[in-house]
């Protein structure tokens, strides 16, 4: 971003203050529909624990977990975006 061209720095920047053209993403993710992935991925992280734990899948309960567990973190971070697209890192939380 050219300093010049836009005097706020992007690390204060806000939907208020700055435009969306400056922001990672040009628009604003949808908050019902991450929270309900996020909410679903949930569960099936829980539901794949238990189930591999009862019939002691290991192999099948660690590479679900592991994908559940970053969908989860995905859908965070696009939740988190919501809230302000201008932060640098909403997927470092």
């Amino acid at each position: 971003m050219d300093s010049k061209a836009f005097p706020i720095p992007q690390d204060e920047c806000t939907l208020s203050t700055c435009p969306l053209a400056e922001a990672q993403v040009n628009y604003i993710p949808s908050l019902a529909g991450n929270a309900f992935f996020l909410a679903i991925f949930g569960l099936l992280l829980l539901l794949h624990v238990g189930l591999g734990v009862r019939y002691r899948t290991w192999g099948v309960l660690v590479v679900m977990f592991g994908g559940n567990v970053l969908e989860v973190l995905g859908y965070f971070g696009r939740v988190m975006m919501h809230y302000n697209p201008f932060k640098y890192g909403p997927f470092d939380t």
